[in-house]
């Protein structure tokens, strides 16, 4: 009324369009994609597992998921606990733990043992190695207890993915773990509605994990079993090999097999091999294999 109806035209050609919640532009992101070509959010390359054989080949990156799988008694746990103290050690990572094949006492053994790097005990596998001091034992768990978080379902009932996602949030929340490891699928419970197909739940579920780690930034690696291997020639296992569902492959950010030669004729029977068989990112790794020495006594 008092500009003019050029004034009034104008507004309106030039409104600004109401916005819809779901939908969005690339210009509303600008800021972040700047920010990601000029490398200032931290992380563009991912984090160095600390494994200088593996560093053209896997780097974790937050909000992604890695399936782990191999063998039964191939290394995968020992290798993912290695792989968190050497986060923790490079970049100061604090993880939560759903590890439901191990009791407490053993999990915190093997994590004290890859940190402090001497056997917990004296006898045994520890041979003639100096185990570690009571004053090193009383470091190492303030260590644990600043580091980790364990999410632990304490009755006889199996927890479910949307139970151990929960708690893995408020321990993001509370605590700011960047990592999560779940420890086994097979311990976890499945239960499906009837209609439901087996295939449809591990696309669900799977889907549930990839959209916690996204939205939290927080790292998961889930440890997957192969299905029982008939005709098993000692070759390392594939991704599609997973019992459940072609899923596990397709779904994941990365998939890695551990592998561990058990024939002393066919070489090293110490030497852990890390195939690296999917990496969606093609900026933090490549398709192919690591071999990494294990010590029994210290790690």
């Amino acid at each position: 009324m008092y500009l003019g109806p050029s004034v009034l035209k104008d507004i309106i050609d030039n409104a600004e369009l109401y916005p819809i919640s779901g939908l969005f532009n690339f210009s509303s992101f600008f800021d972040e994609i700047d920010q990601y070509y000029h490398r200032t959010l931290g992380y563009e390359f991912g984090v160095s597992t600390g494994w200088r054989a593996l560093d053209n080949l896997y780097n974790v990156v937050p909000g992604e998921l890695t399936i782990v799988t191999g063998v039964p008694n191939s290394g995968k746990s020992e290798w993912i606990d290695a792989l968190l103290c050497n986060l923790n050690e490079g970049v100061g990572w604090k993880f939560a733990l759903c590890s439901m094949e191990n009791k407490v006492r053993d999990h915190a053994r093997k994590l004290l043992e890859k940190s402090i790097k001497k056997p917990f005990f004296g006898v045994g596998y520890g041979s003639n190695v100096e185990r570690m001091s009571v004053e090193e034992l009383e470091k190492g768990k303030k260590w644990l207890s600043d580091t980790f978080q364990l999410i632990r379902c304490e009755n006889d009932s199996l927890p479910s993915i949307q139970w151990v996602l929960e708690l893995a949030r408020a321990a993001v929340l509370r605590h700011g773990v960047q990592g999560l490891v779940i420890d086994p699928y097979n311990e976890l419970d499945h239960q499906r509605p009837v209609s439901q197909t087996e295939t449809e739940y591990v696309s669900q579920m799977l889907t549930k994990i990839k959209r916690f780690a996204q939205h939290h930034s927080c790292h998961v690696w889930f440890v997957a079993h192969p299905r029982q291997l008939h005709h098993w020639i000692g070759a390392p296992p594939n991704l599609y090999d997973i019992s459940g569902s072609a899923h596990f492959i397709n779904k994941c950010d990365n998939g890695i097999v551990i592998h561990r030669n058990r024939d002393p004729e066919a070489g090293p029977v110490d030497l852990v091999q890390v195939c690296v068989r999917k990496v969606r990112n093609k900026v933090v790794g490549n398709i192919g294999d690591a071999f990494l020495s294990y010590d029994r006594y210290m790690t």
